[in-house]
């Protein structure tokens, strides 16, 4: 750097400290008088918002703003039907996903009906191995969004990547039947146990979660009540399911035996027999010859 461009850095630092001490002292007064701390706070966050809004419009890469709070930092997954948005709270610098439809489908009141009610699911449930949603929020364009924590993992692609533990596939086995359990209490049965479904932090399955409430029903409800002609993930779905039965905890049963049976399948090690055993009885083709509630099969995990 040449003399004469420190010479230029140093005036514009001059000048910017100049210029904050004085916009400080007008936050913090009003004149001769002392602006009470709640006014000096009011203003600074309408500084921040000006300034965001500032930087927004300069920027190259301008982000979308969700409720005034969120930015939009990219997508983490897109379908026909489903949007996942990674955004970071704009005070505390957080991370969190959100859960709304493809602007293509801005329109489709069936799909916009279905992520509402997964909403209200998703807001009455509230356990540490559930994937829970925070808020509904309504996107600049009126789609809603579900709010929900920041995971960025799958239990399906931890198992591609890299072969599972023994130790590891008891701790998310539990972790599910627990989320399970929270569900069947309020009445809820799940209808989608899949690797897919479980979301993970980078730490590892010490916090695995059950999430997308997506097929979710209200137990003896059916998905046809919902208009959806069909909803069950192949392999994993019991066969009572797959024929359109309407929704019985113990479904969700037969489905973590599937999931068990896929981790078995995926272990660096041979399973135990008593793993082995617990698989199979999950996922019976006969509902009542299954462990009856997720007590019941962790009981015998």
């Amino acid at each position: 750097m040449s003399k004469d461009e420190r010479q230029d850095r140093n005036s514009a630092v001059t000048q910017v400290s100049a210029k904050f001490s004085e916009l400080w002292r007008s936050i913090r007064h009003d004149g001769t008088r002392e602006r009470p701390a709640e006014e000096q706070n009011d203003l600074i966050d309408q500084l921040r918002n000006a300034l965001d809004r500032k930087v927004s419009h300069f920027s190259a890469i301008r982000p979308t703003w969700i409720a005034d709070s969120f930015a939009v930092e990219g997508i983490a997954h897109e379908s026909d039907t489903t949007l996942l948005l990674k955004l970071r709270h704009r005070d505390l610098g957080s991370l969190h996903a959100l859960k709304t439809v493809p602007p293509a489908s801005a329109d489709d009141a069936a799909l916009l009906q279905r992520l509402r009610e997964e909403a209200q699911i998703g807001l009455a449930l509230r356990h540490p191995c559930l994937v829970e949603t925070s808020a509904l929020l309504r996107l600049p364009d009126g789609r809603p969004g579900l709010l929900q924590p920041w995971l960025p993992l799958s239990l399906a692609s931890q198992t591609i990547a890299r072969p599972i533990t023994l130790q590891d596939a008891v701790v998310v086995l539990r972790r599910v039947l627990e989320g399970l359990n929270a569900m069947h209490m309020q009445g809820y049965v799940h209808c989608d146990v899949t690797p897919a479904n479980i979301l993970l932090q980078e730490d590892g399955v010490a916090s695995s979660r059950l999430g997308d409430f997506g097929i979710a029903l209200e137990i003896g409800q059916k998905h046809r009540q919902r208009g959806m002609a069909f909803a069950a993930s192949a392999g994993f779905a019991a066969p009572e399911q797959m024929q359109g039965a309407a929704a019985n905890p113990n479904q969700d049963i037969f489905s973590v035996g599937r999931l068990a049976l896929r981790l078995i399948a995926t272990m660096e090690a041979h399973a135990t027999e008593k793993l082995s055993h617990f698989a199979r009885a999950c996922c019976l083709d006969d509902p009542a010859s299954r462990p009856q509630s997720a007590m019941d099969a962790l009981q015998l995990l």
